[in-house]
């Protein structure tokens, strides 16, 4: 079923994330979203009182429904309650009983808060699995640093992603706020219109980013974590020096391994490039961790 923001609140992710080795870094920021969703069910007290009519119901489950697509309308012309209001799939009637502007806004404002925490949750678990494919315990402080260095680009996304629509429920409130308190109209759609248009902004600034994001995407693994990790299969120690001296005798014959040619070493860096490209990369040897349980945790920095 989908979520249903007139009725449903975040205890159910609680109660999903609450065992994530993340949960401790990310439960400050449920409260916060759980004072959103507070604050705005306030507005839809009229309607729980009530009993929750089906019409209140189908049209709160419509705006989740379309919300993507209440988003792009309103960053086009500029008003949400318009938006909400024209799409078919929202369901808000036309006539009395409906719902108030304040009301509209206070739905999108929980939706936002629910879709947020949805992605914290996604993160939490994102690195949950990680860690049980790695064989890393929640008390492995060094083998998570590693993996989430190795993961850094998916989850700083998601991080941003999570601040944004942050940013936006508690724009919704604000809103509905400003919506029950019988305001000029033309006010309204002005405040309407600022909101979209910096969520257009926003969008525009994160699609020219995002190209520079680094760090494999979860469940992925680089080609240069691939070829140490064969190194270390092949010579059955995860020694530094054995490591470091098994990459002296690939280079030194040119020997490719996993896609990756390796070029010099040094005592600091380790150079290489990928098979197909003349750029060179490099390693810092401390960042080569033969503790880690699974892998061997590394630094990939641009060396040119």
């Amino acid at each position: 079923m989908p979520f249903n923001p007139l009725t449903g609140d975040l205890n159910d992710l609680r109660i999903t994330h609450g065992q994530c080795w993340l949960w401790p870094q990310i439960t400050a920021e449920f409260d916060r979203l759980d004072v959103i969703v507070h604050n705005a069910r306030t507005f839809l007290e009229p309607l729980t009182t009530a009993g929750c009519p089906d019409w209140a119901q189908q049209a709160a489950i419509g705006i989740v429904r379309s919300n993507l697509a209440i988003h792009q309308h309103a960053e086009h012309h500029g008003s949400y309650i318009a938006a909400a209001r024209s799409l078919w799939t929202t369901r808000i009637p036309h006539d009395p009983p409906t719902l108030s502007d304040a009301q509209i806004f206070a739905l999108l404002a929980i939706h936002e808060a629910r879709l947020t925490a949805e992605t914290f949750g996604e993160i939490a678990t994102g690195i949950e699995d990680e860690m049980q494919q790695a064989g890393i315990g929640h008390n492995d402080g060094e083998d998570i640093h590693c993996l989430r260095s190795d993961i850094a680009g998916w989850e700083r996304g998601l991080w941003h992603d999570a601040a944004d629509r942050t940013g936006t429920a508690e724009k919704f409130l604000l809103m509905a706020n400003f919506a029950a308190s019988a305001p000029d109209p033309v006010a309204l759609k002005k405040a309407e219109s600022q909101i979209a248009t910096l969520r257009s902004k926003a969008r525009k600034a994160e699609a020219v980013v995002a190209p520079f994001r680094n760090g494999r995407p979860r469940g992925a693994t680089a080609r240069i974590t691939r070829a140490l990790n064969a190194i270390v299969q092949e010579i059955g120690s995860r020694d530094i020096k054995k490591v470091l001296d098994h990459i002296e005798y690939l280079y030194s014959g040119e020997h490719m391994i996993e896609g990756v040619l390796f070029e010099d070493a040094n005592d600091v860096f380790v150079f290489y490039r990928h098979e197909g490209e003349s750029q060179y990369q490099k390693i810092r040897i401390d960042s080569v961790w033969p503790k880690s349980k699974t892998n061997i945790c590394i630094n990939v920095l641009n060396a040119f």
